[in-house]
């Protein structure tokens, strides 16, 4: 290429640049690029575009230069113009018939070629008749031109959419039910209305001219810096500057992009009939409110009233109560006299309110000084609603005028008079509530001074998972057993009151009591004196049902029972004498009536002496048994005792040879002094008789809960297994020698203590007398 031939290119070019920068189409486009390349660089070539689709998979040939070509489309992913278009790269291609990517190419087809993308539009191939054609300024010149076109198709394309965009949008706003404005904005304030659409010329009663010399605040109540739009569209609520009226307008301002010649957009929509809604609704959720934290019915019929007028704005509204027997409605609250000097008493089947009171059906009645169960023919009321208040009353509604009322007043008094029921219902349940709970509190008074002054000792409980939890107990109960409430309250009372061995009876008890049986036992409970018996009587709160709450109530009997076991001792002693008398005495008596017989007969000494001896034996006999007698009365005191100390008395007053006494930290009692040392001495001479000259004896403290446990031991021969359970029973003895009542007379005076005494093997194999707490379990019923 010549340096002229270079001017002349770049002349061409530059106006080429400028065809295509004003071209209105893609296809005068494309027209212009053929053109200039034939025309200026006199390339022969061919314009391929791609369809209107991403899917579109044919190039269609638009223009070209030189012959026509042989096909209207080429494929878009195959050959020269297909790898280009996908790949967006420029192919040059020196000599088609020795380059290897192409296949059959015909005979009169040019030598070489550019194909260059345009864009996503297509492409544009440049040819030549002899090979080597296009040297690197001419490729470049190619890509020169495809760029152009690529940038003009893209302006027009832009513009398109732009257009179409206007389009839509004039449509959008021209044909928009809504009021719609388009305005600038001068100094942080509206300024003059750009545009305006029908609607927003209807709404403000001017045609778009007019409202231009206008600015949008002066048209609304509304301030200023409200219309102004901001980075988010916001809304305004506010009304029409002029004329005045009740409508009310949402606002909605978006502000708009730069390039839109104007600053803001704004929406105008009516809500009027939404905030007169809003108004009813908020009007009645308020009377409703108001309604429903009152407890006196008088207040409620006032609100209806008060309501009634506001949501219907008549002239008349009344509220009628009905009377306690039922047999007329009485007016409670009344907005005003629609004739007469007092408003009416509608008796019973005499008015047309009485027959909506019966029938609890609303009625709407437009002729009221006509209908035949007027009570008034010369009421001023021509029209009027009648609302049943269920059993309280009725609602009326009423207009001096005929026609006046509308549905809609009649379903916002309808809802009205609905919440008005409503709450009277509600005030009536908490008046008969409050009586009700006036009632209890007295009851619960009456019960609380009746529990408080029982004189037995009363436990109120309550069964939680098994165990009985302490709800309250009186002051009988906290003097008897020496806890008080303070301490009790939500604890186990089987835990402070039950002797442990005891347990498993209580928890029968507790069974019972679930199962809303009544309990009448006799029990043994520690109080603060120790164990007792008592009658326990345990009332359920409800009777043969499912139950977890009651009553336990604790009748002291312990000196009955005393008595009664006192009884017991008493009568088992006289058998116990009838037996001896019987048997004991009665086998030496027919000793000494044989010897004296036989001294009779042979005039000898020696039958005297044994004679003496069953005389002795009687004698023995008659001492142990008054003993007995005498240790088995109940105890008139007790006193705290020294277990040592009466252990070294009681050593002194036995005969013990060369016996040892021995102490093992034993406890201090509550005794008689002189029946333990009683019991004392029998063990140790029973001790000392059967366990041998030397034998040792060791007084000893038990480990039992309460520490007043304690024993006696001995190192002797010990008493064999098969007589360790007659051993206590009188008379009985395994030494030529002894009566038989010395243990006897020990378990007497422990059971008169309170003490339960077993017999064991001490660890030296001797004897081992163990005393403890007597509490053995009651039988349960």
């Amino acid at each position: 290429m010549t340096a002229s031939e270079s001017a002349g290119s770049r002349g061409d070019l530059l106006d080429y640049a400028t065809a295509v920068a004003t071209a209105e189409d893609t296809h005068t486009v494309f027209e212009e690029l053929a053109s200039a390349a034939d025309r200026a660089f006199e390339f022969t070539s061919r314009v391929a575009a791609a369809g209107d689709h991403d899917d579109s998979d044919v190039l269609s040939v638009r223009t070209w230069t030189g012959e026509p070509p042989q096909t209207s489309g080429i494929s878009a992913d195959e050959g020269l113009a297909g790898r280009a278009f996908q790949t967006g790269q420029t192919i040059h291609v020196e000599n088609v018939r020795e380059d290897p990517r192409i296949d059959d190419v015909p005979a009169d087809a040019p030598r070489s070629v550019v194909t260059v993308p345009i864009g996503d539009a297509g492409v544009f191939q440049a040819f030549r008749e002899q090979p080597g054609g296009f040297d690197d300024a001419q490729v470049a010149v190619v890509e020169q031109l495809a760029e152009h076109a690529s940038r003009a198709i893209e302006r027009i394309r832009s513009q398109q959419r732009v257009a179409a965009s206007e389009r839509r949008f004039r449509s959008l706003f021209e044909d928009a039910d809504d009021p719609l404005v388009l305005y600038s904005t001068r100094n942080g304030e509206p300024a003059s209305v750009e545009y305006a659409n029908e609607a927003a010329e209807a709404l403000f009663d001017a045609v778009e001219a007019e409202l231009r010399e206008r600015a949008l605040d002066e048209l609304l109540e509304a301030d200023a810096e409200e219309l102004v739009p901001a980075e988010e569209a916001h809304s305004v609520e506010t009304s029409l500057a002029a004329p005045a009226s009740m409508r009310f307008l949402e606002v909605t301002v978006k502000p708009m992009p730069d390039d839109a010649g104007v600053d803001a957009f704004a929406e105008l929509r009516d809500v009027t009939e939404q905030a007169q809604r809003e108004r009813v609704l908020t009007s009645l959720h308020d009377a409703t409110r108001r309604m429903f934290v009152s407890e006196d019915r008088h207040e409620i019929a006032s609100v209806m009233v008060d309501a009634a007028k506001g949501l219907v704005n008549l002239p008349y509204v009344g509220v009628f109560f009905a009377s306690e027997n039922g047999e007329e409605l009485q007016p409670a609250v009344n907005s005003g006299l629609v004739g007469g000097s007092t408003p009416p008493v509608l008796r019973a089947g005499e008015s047309i309110a009485w027959d909506v009171y019966d029938s609890g059906e609303p009625d709407w009645v437009t002729d009221v000084p006509s209908h035949p169960k007027t009570s008034n023919p010369d009421t001023a009321i021509e029209e009027e609603f009648l609302l049943p208040l269920g059993d309280h009353g009725i609602l009326l509604v009423g207009a001096t005028e005929s026609g006046v009322l509308t549905r809609e007043d009649r379903d916002l008094a309808g809802v009205l008079a609905t919440n008005a029921e409503a709450a009277l219902d509600r005030a009536e349940r908490e008046r008969r509530l409050q009586e009700q709970e006036t009632e209890l509190r007295s009851e619960r008074n009456r019960l609380a001074a009746l529990f408080e002054n029982v004189p037995s000792p009363t436990a109120s409980f309550v069964v939680d998972d098994g165990q009985p939890i302490v709800q309250s107990v009186n002051s009988a109960f906290e003097s008897v057993f020496g806890y008080t409430e303070t301490e009790l309250v939500g604890e186990n009372i089987d835990e402070y009151i039950v002797p442990p061995s005891r347990t498993e009876e209580a928890d029968l008890y507790n069974e019972k009591l679930k199962a809303g049986q009544n309990i009448n036992v006799e029990v043994q409970r520690l109080t603060a004196d120790g164990p007792r018996d008592f009658l326990l009587d345990v009332v359920p709160f409800r009777l043969e049902e499912p139950n977890v709450q009651g009553y336990a109530m604790y009748t002291d009997i312990t000196e009955r029972k005393e008595r009664e076991r006192e009884l017991e001792r008493q009568n088992d002693r006289l058998e116990e004498f009838a037996s001896i008398v019987s048997h004991d005495l009665r086998n030496p008596l027919n000793v000494a009536r044989g010897y004296v017989e036989l001294a009779e007969e042979t005039k000898s000494d020696e039958h005297f002496e044994r004679v003496d001896d069953a005389l002795e034996r009687m004698a023995d006999i008659v001492d142990d048994v008054l003993t007995l007698a005498r240790q088995g009365r109940s105890l008139e005191e007790t006193v705290p005792v020294s277990l040592a100390d009466a252990a070294e008395d009681a050593w002194r007053n036995v005969t013990t040879r060369d016996a040892t006494l021995e102490t093992d930290d034993p406890p201090t009692l509550d005794a008689d002094p002189t029946r333990l040392g009683s019991l004392l001495e029998n063990l140790f001479g029973n001790a000392v008789e059967h366990g041998g000259r030397g034998v040792t004896v060791t007084v000893g403290e038990l480990d039992v809960e309460d520490g007043t446990g304690f024993y006696v031991a001995d190192d002797g021969v010990g008493i064999p297994a098969e007589h360790r359970d007659v051993v206590f029973e009188s008379g009985e003895t395994f030494s030529e020698d002894g009566t038989g009542f010395g243990l006897s007379i020990v378990e007497d005076i422990a059971q008169a203590h309170g003490w339960r005494v077993e017999l064991a093997e001490s660890e030296a194999g001797g004897a081992r007398f163990e005393f403890t707490p007597d509490d053995s379990p009651v039988t349960a019923p």
